[in-house]
């Protein structure tokens, strides 16, 4: 474990640059974490008119000039997937399937989930329900597991899982060549509905039928905020927050699209500015305490 960071922010969209930026104005070190080339979102806009001072500006060039100028101010630049943020005593640590961090705040800056969860995934997530495959696969050696992807990145972790496991069972959720898989893998076209057991996992749900599995690795390009970081309040599903972006977790702010609509950009900027300055705040008084 490296630097304690004064501030870690999760998620690379117009939020997080911004909180990013103006951490980094005010000498904080700052984390950035980001593992999808920034918004991808943003950058498929075709043309936008509505962001003031920039008329009819592609959604591509915009995200571009928004990484370039948080970037030249150098926050560290972490492109790995936050898997778990654990609270602890005036800090928090963050858990990538690469590596472990540690940082005094953080913002959520995550958008808004493309997916929506599986029946019953929420209920047995420990129990049978994973994120990581390099997290938590050595928990399944010699059992059987399902691995429900939605992006070709979960081809590396069934990859990985196939080495440890008794069988692996992998439902694209996508359109792709899965010709170079191992043929130890068992490919199925197949769409999740649930996730069952009697105590932790047993079934995984499909509209092709039942597998009976010890464990369900799920891959999202992001995972649901509340499961990320348990013990996070959300309002009508996306994350409730004060009129200064703190949330009910002391240390913990959020800015952008995960704090609901109108999902704008300007809006999401100036939420990335107001958490960034409340999470600077928040920093003064745990230093005077100590």
């Amino acid at each position: 474990m490296g630097e304690l960071f004064d501030i870690a922010i999760i998620g690379g969209g117009p939020a997080g640059l911004e909180a990013a930026l103006t951490g980094r104005i005010r000498n904080k070190s700052v984390a950035l974490f980001e593992h999808l080339e920034f918004s991808r979102k943003l950058q498929k806009a075709h043309l936008i008119d509505n962001y003031l001072g920039l008329p009819q500006i592609k959604g591509a060039e915009l995200m571009k000039q928004f990484a370039a100028h948080c970037l030249a101010h150098e926050p560290i630049l972490i492109k790995e997937k936050v898997v778990t943020i654990f609270p602890g005593e005036g800090m928090f640590t963050i858990l990538t399937p690469a590596g472990t961090y540690e940082t005094k705040t953080v913002i959520l800056a995550t958008g808004v989930a493309a997916t929506s969860l599986i029946n019953g995934e929420k209920e047995f997530l420990g129990r049978g329900v994973a994120y990581c495959a390099t997290c938590d696969g050595m928990f399944y050696r010699d059992k059987d597991v399902a691995v429900v992807s939605y992006s070709p990145e979960g081809e590396h972790e069934a990859d990985f899982l196939s080495e440890i496991c008794r069988s692996v069972t992998y439902l694209p959720q996508y359109k792709g060549d899965l010709s170079h898989m191992r043929p130890a893998i068992h490919i199925l076209q197949a769409k999740p509905r649930a996730v069952k057991g009697a105590g932790p996992v047993d079934t995984l749900v499909t509209d092709q039928g039942d597998l009976s599995v010890h464990g369900v690795f799920i891959l999202r390009q992001s995972d649901p905020v509340e499961n990320v970081l348990p013990g996070l309040e959300l309002a009508n599903e996306v994350i409730k927050v004060n009129r200064d972006m703190s949330t009910n977790i002391p240390g913990v702010f959020a800015a952008g699209d995960c704090t609901g609509k109108p999902w704008q950009i300007a809006k999401a900027v100036g939420e990335g500015v107001v958490a960034v300055h409340t999470a600077i705040s928040y920093l003064d008084n745990l230093n005077k305490q100590q």
